[in-house]
């Protein structure tokens, strides 16, 4: 199970009216007497003589990484991630100045146009220029501008009420370079550094935001929306309940095939929507779980919590 501290919880009861915790204790009272009914009573497993798989409950507060048999595990970045690759986006791409917005795209070993791909390319050689969560995970990654984006915004026009459009992001760039005459087959990079425009950086900041926005959803219901935004960050990534008429997942980075993950094309029973990649990779984390305990040489003193470099490395070692 994911494990949502309590004060997550008590935040979201008034959209999800205790949900989670009624069916989470209601488990784990089932747990701690199971009986199956299709043996004897006195066999193993019957009426008179029942497995225990968990402790009996007394409070959320009191559960700990464990219960018995069951396992708690971290909800950071399971849904926001690409279950092939292992890609996260670990990037801050905030606007601050202008001479804060070259620093962070100095850092990169190059942008460039892939005129065989009709896309744009952001070539990172070390992630822990970028981000020091990056340590001692996989380092080099080309963010590519491939396929669409949904971008979710205030309309002015509807009483500033959340609408949402389908951004192109390569032909969003390629307008972006043009109105500010950049060639962008010629030294790419360094005619981005040479610019002195405050909305310049603002946009191409903004536009490399949505590159990285690996889940895109359409919203209906605003108050929902509002919601989600004010509980879901990048370290917490939860799952949430605001039901989606469109909700899928794209990867900027391509696999060691060259292929781009995209959940509205999936093959090798891989997740095919945002919420089903999040308890797919809920599941992963248990399977690493059982990986520490196969490998314990001594199970008192094994640790079942699992870092997010942990995880990370877990998930990237299988595509490089």
């Amino acid at each position: 199970l994911e494990d949502l501290n309590f004060g997550f919880m008590r935040g979201r009861q008034k959209v999800e009216k205790q949900i989670y915790q009624k069916f989470e204790k209601m488990l784990i009272d089932k747990l701690n007497y199971l009986v199956d009914k299709k043996k004897k009573a006195t066999e193993k497993g019957g009426l008179l003589n029942a497995y225990q798989l968990t402790n009996r409950f007394k409070s959320f507060k009191e559960i700990g990484k464990q219960n018995g048999f069951l396992f708690y595990i971290p909800a950071w970045n399971t849904s926001k991630i690409d279950p092939v690759t292992g890609f996260v986006n670990l990037f801050d791409t905030k606007y601050i100045n202008i001479d804060k917005a070259k620093e962070f795209l100095k850092k990169f070993a190059d942008i460039r146009y892939n005129k065989n791909e009709n896309y744009f390319e952001f070539v990172v050689d070390d992630y822990t220029k970028f981000n020091v969560k990056a340590v001692d995970t996989r380092l080099n990654w080309t963010i590519c501008t491939v396929g669409k984006r949904i971008e979710n915004f205030r309309n002015k026009e509807k009483n500033n009420q959340w609408d949402n459009r389908e951004i192109i992001l390569t032909d969003k760039l390629k307008n972006l370079f043009e109105k500010n005459q950049i060639d962008i087959d010629d030294n790419l990079q360094q005619s981005i550094i040479n610019q002195n425009e405050k909305v310049f950086f603002e946009s191409l900041l903004y536009l490399f935001k949505l590159t990285l926005q690996i889940r895109n959803s359409i919203i209906k219901d605003s108050d929902l929306y509002k919601e989600k935004t004010n509980h879901n960050d990048n370290n917490t990534d939860a799952s949430n309940t605001t039901s989606r008429e469109t909700d899928y997942l794209i990867s900027p980075v391509a696999d060691k095939e060259g292929k781009f993950f995209d959940s509205r094309n999936v093959e090798n029973n891989l997740p095919d929507n945002a919420d089903a990649n999040g308890a797919y990779n809920i599941a992963r984390k248990g399977l690493l779980i059982l990986k520490k305990i196969n490998e314990a040489n001594d199970m008192e003193k094994i640790k079942l919590i699992i870092t997010n470099k942990e995880w990370l490395k877990f998930v990237q070692e299988k595509n490089t």
